[in-house]
C-alpha cells in the first residue's frame, strides 16, 4: 500500500547481540537479508531491519521508510517543495528500488518502490 511506513530500520555494531535483545522483548524473528543486515519480522509481517554499522550516530536511527509507487516522481515533489535527495534512487535486491531525501527540518526519509 504506497504512502504506507513499510521498514523500520535500527542501526547496530553486532548483529548477534540485538537480534538476541530484540526477540527476547518482542518475539520478533529475523532472517539473513545481507551480509550487513538483518530483516526483522512478527508472524508473516514484513518490519523493518538491524543494519550492521561501525558506529552508531544518535539521530539517524531509528530510520522510516515508506512505500510510494514511483520513487523518481516522489523524489522530484519532495525537490519541488524545498526538500533535499540525501541517497539517489538505487536498486535493493529483490526488492525494487530505494532512495532517501531530508525534509524541511533535516529529518532524513526512506522511500522505497517494490517490484511490481
Amino acid at each position: 500500500m504506497a504512502n504506507t511506513v513499510c521498514h523500520v530500520e535500527l542501526d547496530t555494531t553486532d548483529l548477534a547481540r540485538a537480534q538476541a535483545f530484540y526477540s527476547q522483548i518482542f518475539d520478533w524473528t529475523f532472517r539473513q537479508f545481507t551480509d550487513n543486515m538483518l530483516a526483522i519480522g512478527s508472524g508473516d509481517a514484513h518490519l523493518g531491519g538491524l543494519m550492521l554499522v561501525s558506529q552508531v550516530e544518535p539521530g539517524k536511527s531509528p530510520s522510516i521508510w515508506i512505500q510510494v509507487d514511483d520513487i523518481d516522481e516522489t523524489l522530484a515533489k519532495v525537490q519541488g517543495l524545498g526538500g533535499s535527495v540525501v541517497t539517489e534512487k538505487g536498486p535493493v535486491p529483490h526488492v525494487g528500488w530505494s532512495a532517501q531525501f531530508s525534509d524541511l527540518d533535516g529529518n532524513s526519509v526512506g522511500i522505497v518502490q517494490f517490484e511490481s
